[in-house]
């Protein structure tokens, strides 16, 4: 039985590279009774819906449109390149590789100060968990010490969007917290570099700088986190890749590429049709829900030879990780900074480290995957 495509399903939580592998075989658009949506797999497909303004993110039934609020996310048009104009200078290249010294690298080295001088076993969580939030609070404009604060609050919101149980009035009231937060933040800021700056000096209004300023938390940590988790299971847990690295450490890049393609963190991404589309065989309605496979796309054999092969020297199409079109993730050369600086301190810091836990470091979730309980020594 390769299960079925439910989020609830638990063959489809732990190990739904089977499922996708079917329809992207036999039919690459199938109808989820389950989840009442359609869902599209392989790369030609996912691409084309990532791409077509015949799909769209603009609409209030989207998870993240009731956890954040209408940020650049959940719009599409010229509201949508508005709110995208505004973040871009924050995650330029030069803005990034300005980041990655000034900033990730010095919070990667005191996180990892901090948490390896207590005797706690499953430290890679707690570093996996706090660097991706504190990066970005700190890019956003925050106090240093708000990584605690945001992460206690933005959960419920995370689990929310992540088809998990949560009640909807709490998903509302640390919504509401965490607005509140941004918006004294707001009146409190001066560092004209901060994202709240950026945000405003691009022509938003205060509830859209708000909205886009904890889309931009939201977005950075979750996915992020995850990505850390999965990468550091795939390298620590083969003793010949960790050695390899340590010393040739210019691979590292290579490693935390074919990782992201391989396990990716986020397995879906939700959009509408906004007229009838026909896909192969099938004509999705107008305004049908479509959950976009982005993971099947990756391991799609029309673009990538032995696509269950992890291969560090894996050439050709790009992944499809972190979306494609108009709504490509602009924090994307931001993770990768920080998965590649951690993993560049981690080898440098140890002669040895190795999984302990679990036996099979195997990723798991709905739409947000990473290995549970990772544990290091």
């Amino acid at each position: 039985m390769i299960g079925v495509l439910d989020f609830a399903d638990e063959i489809f939580q732990t190990n739904p590279w089977p499922l996708y592998a079917h329809y992207v075989a036999r039919d690459s658009v199938a109808w989820s009774p389950q989840m009442n949506c359609y869902f599209v797999f392989g790369y030609p497909n996912v691409r084309a819906a990532l791409n077509s303004p015949a799909f769209t993110t603009a609409n209030p039934f989207r998870r993240t449109r009731t956890a954040i609020g209408l940020s650049a996310l959940d719009t599409d048009g010229d509201m949508h390149s508005r709110m995208r104009s505004a973040f871009l200078p924050a995650f330029r290249p030069a803005a990034v590789a300005d980041y990655a010294t000034s900033l990730v690298l010095p919070a990667v080295r005191h996180l990892l100060d901090d948490v390896l001088g207590s005797t706690e076993p499953g430290w890679l969580p707690e570093v996996a968990a706090r660097l991706p939030v504190s990066v970005a609070a700190a890019i956003v404009g925050l106090p240093a010490d708000a990584h605690t604060f945001l992460r206690r609050t933005m959960r419920p919101l995370v689990v929310f969007i992540d088809h998990g149980p949560v009640e909807y009035a709490t998903v509302v009231a640390r919504r509401d917290e965490l607005k509140a937060y941004l918006r004294a933040a707001m009146s409190r800021s001066t560092h004209t570099r901060s994202l709240i700056h950026l945000l405003g000096a691009g022509g938003l209004s205060e509830p859209e700088i708000v909205e886009n300023a904890l889309l931009a938390i939201v977005a950075a940590t979750e996915t992020t986190t995850s990505a850390i988790t999965n990468v550091a299971a795939r390298i620590f847990g083969q003793p010949q890749l960790f050695d390899l690295l340590r010393h040739v450490p210019e691979l590292i890049p290579a490693a935390v590429a074919e990782t992201l393609r391989h396990e990716p963190p986020l397995h879906v991404t939700l959009r509408f049709t906004t007229t009838e589309v026909s896909m192969g065989e099938h004509r999705l309605p107008a305004g049908s829900p479509v959950q976009v496979c982005l993971a099947s796309a990756n391991r799609d054999p029309s673009a990538y030879p032995d696509p269950d092969v992890w291969d560090l020297h894996r050439r050709g199409r790009a992944p499809l990780t972190f979306g494609a079109g108009p709504h490509h993730c602009l924090g994307s050369g931001l993770a990768q900074v920080e998965i590649e600086t951690l993993i560049h301190e981690l080898v440098r810091r140890f002669e040895s480290l190795r999984v302990l836990s679990p036996a099979t470091p195997r990723p798991r979730g709905r739409t947000f995957r990473s290995v549970p309980d990772l544990v290091l020594g």
